[in-house]
């Protein structure tokens, strides 16, 4: 069985279906008995829908204007 190490370092691949049969089947097992590596999937499975549907800045001006607010957000 995985351990939950495996299944976070796996997490990438485990979202974008790029495993092998026999590694589903692994997952499948882990994530039926962890509750932790179940939300941990699901959260990994959220960020990655919620990043892929923001357009991506057109500039290197607007790249670091956004960096710059995340940074002012992160102070406040």
């Amino acid at each position: 069985m995985l351990s939950c190490w495996e299944m976070s370092e796996m997490g990438s691949d485990i979202i974008d279906h790029k495993l092998s049969f026999n590694s589903r089947m692994a997952v499948m097992m882990h994530i039926g008995m962890c509750r932790h590596c179940r939300r941990y999937i699901k959260q990994l499975s959220l960020t990655s829908e919620v990043l892929k549907s923001l357009p991506l800045p057109a500039q290197p001006q607007d790249i670091a204007r956004v960096l710059a607010a995340l940074e002012k957000e992160e102070r406040n």
